[in-house]
């Protein structure tokens, strides 16, 4: 399975943080490095993808993937964030219409 991982800061209220199992995420930015990633309506136009784990601590990212599989076998993303009070993970797919 080929593999993205998409880390970074994110500064809004609907960022990732946020996130929760079965919600729609929408890439704001093409940096890698910074995403951009936000919670959006699974019925917006800007869906594009759906997260299917979420998990807390601090991982690289070959732990990230290694974490995902074993927590959502068809994830094709994995998404790390680090801050002072919250690391998690998030293990996404595209979200199909």
């Amino acid at each position: 399975m080929a593999c993205l991982a998409i880390g970074g800061y994110i500064a809004s209220r609907n960022d990732a943080d946020t996130a929760t199992v079965g919600d729609c995420m929408h890439r704001g930015s093409s940096d890698d490095s910074h995403p951009d990633l936000e919670v959006v309506k699974c019925d917006s136009s800007q869906a594009q993808y759906i997260v299917l784990a979420k998990i807390s601590g601090n991982y690289s990212e070959t732990e990230a993937d290694t974490k995902c599989v074993a927590a959502a076998k068809d994830f094709q993303y994995s998404y790390t964030e680090s801050s002072d009070s919250n690391d998690f993970l998030l293990c996404l797919k595209d979200y199909k219409k």
